[in-house]
């Protein structure tokens, strides 16, 4: 599970923003879709009515992003989530 290429980052010592292929972005989407499809659920209904979900549920649907991401290896820092959660936010955003 995870990217095999990402290497750690040490976001003190690298000077630009990790950027994600299209693969990637759609590897991460079909993980969350098989394991944690209620996560995508709360970002397309964002998507397709724009302040339909409460801030609370939004920060909910981050935070478990996150532990996801965390637990299985897709990122290994806080800026790489927020990088991938962009990623996939802007993703669903396009359908």
């Amino acid at each position: 599970m995870g990217f095999d290429r990402r290497p750690l980052l040490d976001p003190g010592r690298a000077r630009h923003v990790p950027e994600y292929t299209d693969d990637e972005v759609s590897e991460v989407i079909a993980a969350l879709t098989a394991d944690a499809p209620e996560i995508l659920a709360v970002l397309e209904r964002q998507a397709r009515v724009p302040g339909s979900v409460a801030m609370a549920d939004y920060d909910d649907a981050y935070d478990r992003m996150l532990t996801y991401l965390f637990e299985h290896g897709y990122v290994h820092t806080h800026v790489e989530m927020a990088m991938v959660f962009k990623a996939v936010v802007a993703r669903i955003y396009q359908q």
